[in-house]
């Protein structure tokens, strides 16, 4: 492109095809997966033709993860045994070299800068509480992200993500961090329970960085106000190297580094391409990765890109919608409509005395059932109530109440803490017991 050539789509396109060709060279040439899947594969001579080639799946990486090692296994620095949410079978193997590693650290730094400089701090004198797991020593989650904070300048304190909601809360209330970082189920219970005891704002919390879940337009809002801070929102997952998208100032979808990944958009029932801009399930290519390489890896996520200008003045990079959905946590009901977390979380979460939830479907007497157990703050007898009326105010649920083939919505109250999530057994939202149940499944999920 040359040194002083202006950077174009155009360029940073060409650019991506070479480094498509690169990594299929190179993934053929090093690994036994790729060497078979891959071997038929022409040089690309568009981005297009990158939708010739086979998927990866989350199948794969449970399977024979091996095979798709391109190094031999002491070239692996860090190994991930990541379970898909809800399920009991074998766990993903995902595999990083020390240069995965330093390219993950990295993207983590650069990602913490927009944060810290689009709330307005200086990320070299800022302090940073991490609530992420530090577990899997060395190159934990919470370390590399710890690191990318020292890069900049700033004082990472990694937090115990196994302690109770009050002793996390008084952790950061002494720390008074500039910004606050963690999953959005453990930030929010925090928020909620911090906020009925005391003052968080005194806290003097500036950024909230949330991460690892759907965060709903009123937890947003609650968390906002109870910080009196602005929260950015994340996107990441472990297979790409946990570093994908971050929303700027602008808070209008996730920006992600196109040098390191493609991104492609596509039916998850033709497995065909989409309309640009229009919503399907996530593709990403690596383009960049040493130890395992993953050449059009299907997500599971359901989400669109687009290339129009962001308010910020990125004219070049496309951007990542909001994740409304993930494929394997759909569940469909008989009415044939469907159900998942998300629109359960713009419903309930706009109560504000709900901490937090989940949702067993079962089948009885050939009927479905719902049953929604509940943490709340306070003791408001109203509770139940207004939970089943915001339950039945989800279209798909109404509906198929209406149709009588769902029962009406039973709301119980759960004890403190019984419903605090973390681990595989607790993340799913919603439990589906129904003989023959399981939602709509692909090989992504």
């Amino acid at each position: 492109m040359g040194a002083h050539a202006p950077v174009t789509r155009e360029a940073l396109e060409r650019f991506q095809l070479a480094r498509l060709n690169a990594i299929i060279s190179y993934a053929r040439g090093h690994s036994p997966f790729y060497r078979d899947s891959l071997a038929d594969v022409e040089p690309l001579t568009s981005l297009g033709d990158l939708t010739a080639l086979p998927f990866v799946t989350a199948d794969d990486l449970r399977s024979d993860p091996y095979r798709l090692l391109c190094v031999s296994l002491t070239g692996v620095a860090k190994v991930f045994s990541h379970f898909t949410t809800g399920t009991t079978s074998r766990p993903k193997k995902i595999f990083f070299s020390e240069s995965d590693t330093e390219r993950i650290v990295t993207s983590m730094e650069a990602v913490l800068a927009t944060v810290l400089e689009g709330a307005g701090l200086d990320p070299a004198e800022a302090t940073v509480a991490i609530y992420l797991p530090n577990n899997g020593r060395p190159l934990s989650m919470a370390e590399m992200i710890a690191e990318g904070v020292t890069r900049l300048g700033g004082t990472p304190v990694i937090g115990a993500c196994g302690s109770g909601t009050d002793e996390q809360i008084e952790a950061v209330m002494s720390l008074e961090p500039d910004m606050i970082m963690g999953s959005a189920f453990r930030i929010w219970r925090m928020t909620q329970v911090g906020r009925e005891s005391r003052d968080l704002r005194a806290a003097g919390v500036k950024a909230v960085f949330i991460t690892s879940e759907y965060l709903s337009s009123a937890m947003r809002a609650r968390i906002e106000d109870a910080w009196g801070a602005e929260v950015f929102h994340h996107y990441g997952m472990t297979e790409p190297g946990f570093v994908i998208g971050i929303e700027c100032a602008e808070h209008n979808g996730f920006h992600y580094n196109e040098s390191d990944l493609c991104f492609e958009v596509i039916d998850p029932e033709t497995r065909e391409p989409v309309g640009g801009g229009e919503e399907g399930e996530l593709v990403f290519t690596s383009l960049a990765r040493e130890a395992m390489p993953l050449i059009r890896y299907r997500t599971g996520d359901i989400a669109s890109i687009t290339r129009e200008p962001c308010p910020c003045g990125s004219r070049l990079l496309s951007r990542i919608g909001t994740m409304p959905k993930k494929i394997g946590m759909i569940h469909r009901l008989e009415t044939g409509e469907s159900i998942y977390s998300s629109i359960f979380d713009e419903a309930l979460y706009e109560i504000d005395d709900l901490i937090d939830y989940r949702i067993w479907l079962t089948r009885e007497d050939g009927q479905d059932r719902l049953l929604c157990r509940a943490e709340m703050l306070g003791s408001d007898p109203a509770f139940i109530a207004r939970l089943e009326a915001r339950l039945l105010s989800v279209g798909p649920v109404a509906h198929a109440v209406e149709a009588g083939v769902l029962a009406p919505p039973v709301v119980e109250l759960a004890p403190r803490e019984t419903l605090r999530r973390g681990g595989r057994s607790l993340k799913r939202k919603i439990v589906d017991e129904r003989p023959c149940a399981g939602g709509e499944r692909s090989g992504a999920d």
